[in-house]
């Protein structure tokens, strides 16, 4: 077997010292390259102006909206404006509530002072932050661990409350719904949907109380997920037990499962109250009930789809779009919506990050502890070695 000489030869481009090339290696066409630059300029120039007129159009359309506004927002009453923080306030104490209650149910006891300022680092982590999601599920995790729950405990109070959650805001949407004139249609999905979540939560109830159930379905999963992989038969059985045995110690009650519904409803209640609050405090005025509750379920449906932290512009949108088509005026809705993320959003993720400083100092918290969190291995037991 022979082998060729290393023979390199020299690429000579504009601006560039030579470039040795190896025998065998494409050539490349300095022209034609040449081209592809010039041409990739020319179209961001083009899409760059494009975008420059469309906001230009749309703040020309906009332009008087936005002084009604500006104006609304410049002198809104401080009675209702502090309703509007008060039921922003309740909003989060009832969700903290929602996720005390369920880890009562576990046998895991929190004081509702610490569930409450667990919420509210667990939303600023969640808004502010890029893949906020992962942060605030971590910190929340972390946090019910070091109350002493264990691994399985945690995670299941984090599915059952997130559950709840969504299961009572498809309520509220559906009886806005009902009440704006849906009919018969209406009335049939909010039956539907209230008879599926009652159907899932005896569900969760029975299989709680008949566990082998579980187990037996899990271990003909794992095997199955054994075989594609190759690995024993038995492999992963013993954690698996081992989960299962934690999660036999989660017996809801039917009363822990509708205390816990109920402060979830009165969550989006009182946020519900806190925008409507701050459609008071700037004068809107013809804003229903049945309104009220289909822009609100829009909005929030939109916040949890959305991909930017927050919903920061797409919630707005939402909501304004619908009082809009529910009769209300832009220059009346604009300054609303925007009254009510400030108090909602704003203000709860400030409250948050200053009570997340507090923590830290007081207790040694930090956001590169809850980072690690979510990308290392959980444990399956708690060994706690701090309160």
């Amino acid at each position: 077997m022979t082998t060729q000489a290393y023979r390199p030869r020299n690429l000579r481009m504009p601006g560039y010292d030579a470039i040795e090339m190896p025998d065998g290696a494409p050539s490349v066409d300095p022209g034609a390259a040449g081209a592809a630059r010039r041409r990739a300029p020319r179209w961001r120039r083009v899409a760059g102006c494009l975008l420059a007129l469309l906001l230009a159009v749309e703040v020309v359309l906009v332009a008087p909206s936005l002084n009604a506004a500006v104006q609304a927002l410049s002198r809104p009453s401080l009675g209702w404006l502090t309703l509007a923080v008060l039921a922003a306030a309740a909003s989060m104490s009832m969700f903290a509530r929602v996720r005390r209650r369920l880890l009562r149910a576990a046998g895991v006891r929190t004081s509702l002072s610490g569930s409450v300022a667990a919420v509210y680092v667990a939303n600023a982590l969640h808004a502010t932050l890029p893949g906020g999601a992962a942060f605030s599920t971590a910190y929340s995790y972390r946090w019910m661990r070091s109350r002493g729950a264990s691994g399985p405990v945690a995670t299941w109070n984090l599915v059952a409350s997130g559950l709840v959650s969504t299961g009572t805001l498809v309520v509220v949407g559906l009886t806005g719904s009902l009440l704006a004139g849906g009919g018969r249609t209406s009335a049939l999905h909010l039956i539907l949907e209230v008879a599926g979540f009652l159907a899932a939560a005896v569900g969760a109830r029975q299989l709680s109380r008949r566990p082998e159930w579980v187990l037996a379905a899990a271990r003909w999963g794992l095997q199955r997920v054994n075989r594609i992989l190759r690995r024993p038969a038995g492999s992963g059985a013993e954690a698996l037990d081992d989960l299962v045995a934690q999660l036999r110690s989660v017996r809801p009650t039917g009363q822990d499962w509708a205390s816990a519904g109920a402060f979830a409803l009165l969550n989006w209640a009182f946020d519900l109250a806190c925008l409507a609050a701050c459609a008071a405090a700037v004068g809107v005025h013809g804003v229903t009930l049945p309104l009220l509750l289909v822009a609100y379920t829009a909005g929030m449906a939109t916040s949890s789809l959305s991909l930017v932290p927050g919903g920061i512009g797409l919630v707005d949108a939402a909501l304004v779009l619908t009082l809009v088509a529910g009769g209300i005026p832009a220059a009346s809705a604009l300054p609303a919506v925007v009254l009510y993320r400030l108090v909602s959003f704003v203000g709860v993720v400030a409250i948050g990050w200053v009570l997340y400083a507090v923590l830290r100092f007081t207790a040694g918290a930090d956001v590169n502890d809850v980072a690690a969190a979510a990308t290392t291995p959980r444990p399956a037991a708690y060994h706690p070695s701090s309160g």
